[in-house]
């Protein structure tokens, strides 16, 4: 990549999630490169921001989806020969920076979601059909999303997987966690419909019956979080349920939690169960795709959501030494498998590739 070549991040929020907090770590992986940030969203005022303070030069679209494309595709026009890193933001605002003459895009597909209904697949999978070409190079974060994406959008389409540069020195093993009389279980991550926290309440709530020397708490910031705390208050269960909101710390969360409880419906990936690994903490996931890719190599991690849920979380729970034993092993495997530095690597020749 040319030294004085400019990237363009372009992605819907500046709140903390999978996306967000990529975009912040790519942006100091790569020193010698002017980053530019374009969320489609303004940042909502009072709420966590991921860019706060990063001195990055940052421009912002609108909550009315016309005027946001009307400002990203001006956006473009002024910068339209650099680089534009487009992260998930679907059919429309990727033909509105073509049509705004963006010509060097990368395309991230970090979702596996492309329509609700019969009628926005007609128009989406259209509007995909016209916005992508074979110039722009699209990468996907696991094998699964790129599954997913040809099945859906394009059968032909040239997608190179990079996997989320997970590891890194904040998420390490840490020997001075000590077991204490009440196992710790927790949630981490956006607090977002799909993510099934209701379910993990009532889960939480019933496993406590029989398991009481537990308690469980959910870290992180979304819509739900109300919704939650108010579940959690008419089960009477506040006084080993809570919810702690969003923590820059969340290393340290890891390292505190006897286990992370994830029963996500669906993802493309999923960060937090990595980062909970590779501090050492097991993990018990729902059996998704994008989990089984994840957890290749360690099945025990995964349950069955079409099976006995509760029987089988409770039966790992008391199984927590076996599970704490693969977590460790595990955890070396994924500081390879999920470095920064072969996700920089790759990227960087993707960048690089527009000068060929």
């Amino acid at each position: 990549m040319g030294e004085f070549d400019t990237v363009h991040l372009v992605h819907f929020y500046s709140s903390p999630g999978g996306i967000e907090v990529l975009s912040s770590r790519i942006i100091k992986s790569f020193p010698e490169v002017c980053f530019r940030i374009f969320t489609i969203r303004p940042p909502v005022p009072g709420a966590v921001d991921v860019y706060e303070g990063s001195g990055v030069a940052r421009s912002f679209g609108s909550r009315i989806n016309i005027m946001a494309m009307s400002r990203l595709m001006s956006y473009v026009r002024r910068n339209r020969c650099d680089i534009f890193h487009l992260l998930n933001v679907g059919p429309y605002f990727l033909l509105a920076a073509r049509l705004a003459g963006a010509t060097r895009i990368v395309y991230s597909i970090r979702g596996t979601r492309y329509w609700g209904g019969f009628f926005q697949r007609l128009v989406r999978k259209s509007l995909w059909r016209i916005a992508l070409n074979r110039k722009i190079r699209i990468i996907s974060n696991s094998e699964f999303s790129r599954q997913i994406f040809h099945e859906n959008i394009d059968h032909g389409a040239d997608i190179k997987v990079l996997y989320n540069p997970v590891a890194d020195s904040r998420f390490t093993l840490y020997a001075g966690h000590e077991r204490k009389n009440v196992m710790k279980i927790i949630y981490a991550g956006r607090l977002n419909d799909g993510k099934n926290l209701e379910k993990w309440i009532d889960l939480a709530f019933r496993i406590h019956d029989d398991l009481n020397r537990t308690e469980y708490e959910i870290y992180g910031s979304g819509p739900l979080e109300e919704k939650l705390k108010e579940k959690i208050m008419d089960l009477g269960a506040s006084g080993y349920i809570s919810v702690k909101g969003f923590r820059k710390d969340i290393e340290n969360v890891y390292r505190e939690a006897d286990v992370f409880l994830f029963l996500s419906e669906y993802e493309s990936f999923g960060n937090v169960v990595v980062e909970s690994i590779l501090c050492g903490t097991p993990v018990i996931a729902a059996d998704i795709p994008a989990m089984r890719e994840i957890f290749r190599d360690y099945p025990d991690f995964l349950v069955d959501d079409d099976g006995d849920l509760e029987q089988q979380i409770h039966k790992k729970l008391l199984d927590h030494d076996h599970l704490s034993g693969l977590a460790l092993k595990a955890s070396e495997d994924f500081r390879t498998r999920f470095s920064m530095k072969a996700h920089i690597a790759a990227l960087g020749k993707i960048y690089s590739s527009f000068d060929d």
